[in-house]
This record gives C-alpha cells, structure tokens and sequence, in this order.
C-alpha cells in the first residue's frame, strides 16, 4: 500500500481510499483493542469507534508519523478511556480463543513444558488486563504486536527510555503477580 498516495486520496475524502484504509488496518485494530481491554467480544465497537475518529479527524493529520502508528494512538487512546469506564467489571478473555495461544506440534518429551506454558498463558492474560494502562499498552505492543522500541516511543508519545522502563517494570509487576505477591517496589503500581 503506497502511503503517500492513500493519505492524499483521504484528504480529498475519498471514501473508497477510506475503505481501503479500514481493511488494512482493521485486524491490527480488532486484536489490538481486544488485548488491551481483555474483552475480545466488544472490539468490533471500538474498532468501529476508531475508524469514526479516524475519520474525523483525517483533516488533521499530517502525516509526521507513520499512519499505522497514528492509527495505533488513537486505538490505544480509545481502549485506555473504555478500560476506566469500565473499571469494576470482570475481564472476559475465553480461554479457547485461538489467538491467546499458539498450538504447536508438540512431541511426547515436551508435553509437560507444553502444558506449563498454557497455564502460564491462561494465567498471564486476566493479569495483563490488570495492569497500570501504560504497562499493559507496552507489553502488548511489544510482545504481542512486535513493535521495536521506537515505534511503541511513538505511539505512547514518551521516550524510549520510558518504553524500556515500562517493560522493565512490567515484567516485574506480571511476575509478582504470578507469584503471588503485591509488587512491593516503588512505583510498580
């Protein structure tokens, strides 16, 4: 997908350039909304709430990151926002759901490593819904999504080094919770 030309038919408002758009965008918009909100059943609403931001507010942007990323912050924004509206209610993530883990061939010696690590994914992921929204945005981005530092600096609008922090701190606030304790450390909440 040539870029440059995309945003060019957009600022026209081209509505099929548009729609290009939103079906080269919509499944990283979909998985990333049901993983930072841990409810895969209402991304397709806020996708769709993406989308109509992104729409609006076409006329705005002007292209000095990448549109993916810009995509990315407004996906982010929107979860961050539907996540303290909905504080208090549980997080559904079904523990079928193909995406939540990958289910490769596995042979007779390493059924055991196997089966750990679907426990520690069944356990991890109610965790990650948990977490402080700036932690939980890194670590999906990262880890889930594959984004280098640089990228997740640009779509959090932070540093890099803040990027690696939030990393750094959760994975720690992720293993204190598996463990079984409260982080104890100084802003780890």
């Amino acid at each position: 997908m040539d870029e440059a030309l995309l945003l060019r038919q957009l600022h026209r408002g081209d509505e099929r350039a548009f729609a290009q758009l939103v079906s080269h965008y919509r499944a990283m918009v979909l998985n990333l909304a049901a993983r930072m909100t841990g409810r895969p059943d209402g991304a397709e609403d806020l996708a769709q709430e993406v989308f109509l931001r992104v729409w609006k507010a076409l006329p705005k942007f002007r292209g000095e990151c990448k549109l993916s990323t810009w995509i990315y912050r407004i996906t982010i924004n929107l979860c961050i926002a539907e996540g303290k509206s909905a504080r208090g209610r549980a997080a559904h993530i079904p523990l079928d759901d193909p995406s939540l883990f990958s289910m490769p061939q596995v042979r007779s010696g390493e059924a055991n490593d196997y089966a750990e690590e679907v426990v520690l994914k069944a356990r991890m992921g109610p965790l990650i819904a948990q977490m402080p929204d700036h932690y939980r945005t890194a670590i999906s981005l990262y880890y889930l999504k594959d984004l280098s530092y640089q990228e997740i600096a640009d779509i959090m609008s932070v540093p890099m080094g803040t990027v690696k922090s939030y990393l750094f701190r959760g994975k720690a606030w992720l293993r204190d919770r598996l463990l079984g304790r409260e982080p104890d450390r100084e802003g780890l909440t």
